[in-house]
């Protein structure tokens, strides 16, 4: 009895997981821009619709080479002990972000809503 139970438990865990990622999936929008923060502070913001390389110094000395090509933003080097960040892929999304803990460097991409600088700034009025 035991053991149909949790045979349950896990294909009800595993539905649940594949309906979050294809909710996640369908409603991802694509990312206008990638944002370069260092040590909390917003430093270049790039367009993923231009091909480019750029060195980025990290806080307190180091590099990390930032790739934008074909509308996605990866990390091919750093000179941080563990590399992390080199392997954690391409990302393309709004909201996904690349993180280097020892150079304090945060890549995240926004979209276009975001960065739209015609508006006037006001998210909301109340009363």
């Amino acid at each position: 009895m035991k053991k149909k139970n949790d045979i349950k438990l896990i294909f009800g865990i595993i539905i649940v997981a594949v309906l979050f990622l294809l909710f996640r999936f369908m409603t991802a929008e694509e990312g206008a821009v990638a944002v370069v923060y260092v040590d909390g502070k917003k430093i270049a913001e790039y367009s993923l619709s231009e091909e480019r390389t750029v060195s980025v110094e990290g806080y307190d000395g180091g590099y990390n080479i930032l790739v934008i090509e074909d509308g996605k933003a990866y990390l091919s080097d750093a000179d941080c002990p563990d590399g992390l960040c080199v392997g954690m892929g391409e990302i393309e999304y709004d909201g996904e972000t690349i993180v280097c803990l020892p150079h304090k460097v945060v890549i995240e991409i926004e979209s276009e809503k975001e960065n739209d600088i015609s508006g006037d700034g006001i998210d909301a009025v109340t009363k």
